[in-house]
């Protein structure tokens, strides 16, 4: 039997590979306890999408917190052998929430994915795994590149060779600031290469932007499309903070993240370290995303602007993905930003009609 294990499988990521791999493996298996409430409030719930994927004939949900090592460990070692998969989606998501609450954060993020890790190396070291990642591991560095303001977006000097497609894995992570969030990030994605490294695990690591999607339960803390449009459905005012607007960043859809993953599991490189976001053509301001939102639905985004920015919020970030496309030569973004925007927007518009409290996303 051939089984995938999801962690975070209520998510936005780890619900797409619940669906995605649902027709290529025997037996989906889920992980999510359904935290991201904890963090988020009822905005933040992921009930609805979890009774969307439990509906999925060959899933097996189970409600396990990544910091328990025991409870962990006791599903990788219930399918052992079997396991030919790990996606490890699970965490805490937030910058900001991740200030407040550091020691928790830690847990969840760095300890929880040691906690995976051992269990896979104890129990199905065959596996292949997904970790994902984040850009937020960089902190602050990429502003210390030479960035150049137009009328609409912070954008990385011309004469930089970053500038024609975007920051690529040289990019070193050390010094700068970064958040708590950052560094619990940085440490799980050190601990997953030191896993490949040391112990033969056959980890691959992808450092994510902004991915999204319908699926994606959009807060003021987490998700700044999908909170951006659900605003503007319901009407309500969106917070531009900081950098005038003008930051960028690149959008990759959920899906196109998921069938990256399925590229590396076909022929997977251990210890491997890919950035992973949607590239120069689906990179936009907020200003300008906002422009394009009512430009594409006819919807108004009022906003209000608060003029100190984020700790280490970057005003620049668009990833370069040659690496992987390199490696992977046959995986392509199939979702442009249009689709993305569009796609989002007709998922709120369902919900705001159904007056649904959660966020439902259909199996």
């Amino acid at each position: 039997m051939d089984v995938v294990v999801v962690t975070g499988s209520a998510g936005l990521v780890g619900g797409e590979a619940v669906r995605a791999f649902a027709s290529r493996f025997d037996l989906v298996v889920g992980v999510d306890n359904g935290m991201r409430r904890d963090f988020f409030g009822p905005a933040g719930s992921v009930a609805d999408n979890l009774a969307a994927v439990e509906r999925i004939p060959n899933y097996r949900h189970h409600r396990v917190d990544v910091r328990d090592h025991g409870a962990l460990a006791a599903v990788i070692g219930e399918y052992g052998t079997d396991v030919r998969l790990v996606v490890h989606t699970a965490g805490q998501p937030s910058d900001e929430w991740a200030t407040g609450q550091p020691l928790v954060d830690l847990g969840v993020n760095a300890v929880g994915t040691m906690n995976l890790l051992e269990a896979v190396r104890r129990h199905g070291p065959e596996a292949v795994v997904v970790l994902t990642s984040t850009t937020k591991v960089y902190g602050d560095a990429p502003d210390a590149l030479p960035l150049v303001e137009t009328a609409t977006r912070w954008e990385i000097d011309p004469a930089h060779p970053y500038h024609e497609h975007g920051i690529d894995e040289s990019l070193r992570a050390d010094g700068g600031r970064r958040t708590f969030f950052g560094v619990s990030k940085l440490a799980a994605d050190l601990a997953a290469q030191s896993y490949a490294g040391l112990l033969g695990l056959r980890v691959g690591v992808f450092r994510c932007g902004s991915v999204t999607g319908a699926g994606h339960a959009g807060v003021e803390l987490d998700g700044f499309l999908s909170h951006l449009v659900r605003s503007a459905v319901r009407g309500a005012a969106f917070p531009v903070i900081g950098h005038g607007g003008k930051q960028v960043r690149d959008v990759l859809d959920a899906r196109d993240l998921v069938e990256m993953f399925w590229h590396y599991y076909l022929d997977p490189r251990p210890g491997e370290v890919y950035l992973a976001g949607g590239g120069r053509e689906r990179s936009a301001s907020i200003l300008e995303l906002i422009a394009r939102y009512e430009y594409l639905t006819g919807h108004e985004v009022p906003f209000e602007y608060v003029p100190e920015h984020r700790f280490a919020d970057v005003r620049c970030w668009i990833t370069d993905t040659r690496k992987f496309r390199r490696d992977y030569v046959d995986w392509r973004p199939a979702h442009d930003l249009d689709d993305i925007v569009r796609s989002v927007h007709e998922r709120w518009v369902e919900v705001e009609r159904f007056g649904l409290d959660g966020f439902p996303v259909n199996p």
